[in-house]
């Protein structure tokens, strides 16, 4: 008998107890930071601009991330620096830089930027969510 008195009062001691309440997770409007990461070859390719820039965007295969200008033409820099030195004069702040392939060839700049820094236009480009990849008609995976 007193085992299950103490049975019962233990259950009714745990549910009075208090709890943590817990909320739907929300996520904020705007991510804190939007981040970049350029690669750089220490010599330049024979495409003469082994500088890319990676934004978090789905590309083609054999399309690389490139900036171009106004007019969509392709931005080529002679280094990394010359190309984290643009970015940073454009609002972009230098997180991390390291190396990494075969004896140390390749420079990776971490870069980021707070998404009130960059225009509407460039914030939807950067900030809109990857869509899920629909296969192709008859295509078998």
């Amino acid at each position: 008998m007193k085992r299950v008195l103490f049975l019962l009062a233990a259950l009714a001691y745990a549910g009075l107890g208090s709890a943590q309440s817990i909320e739907a997770d929300t996520l904020p409007a705007l991510p804190p930071h939007v981040y970049c990461e350029i690669t750089a070859h220490h010599l330049p390719t024979h495409r003469n601009n082994g500088v890319l820039f990676d934004f978090g965007q789905k590309t083609e295969v054999l399309k690389y991330n490139y900036l171009t200008d106004a007019a969509g033409n392709r931005l080529l820099f002679n280094s990394g620096i010359e190309a984290l030195n643009y970015m940073v004069c454009r609002g972009w702040e230098l997180v991390q830089a390291y190396t990494s392939g075969e004896e140390n060839s390749l420079t990776h700049y971490l870069l980021r930027i707070a998404p009130a820094r960059l225009t509407a236009e460039q914030r939807t480009e950067l900030l809109t969510p990857l869509q899920g990849e629909n296969p192709k008609p008859g295509k078998k995976r």
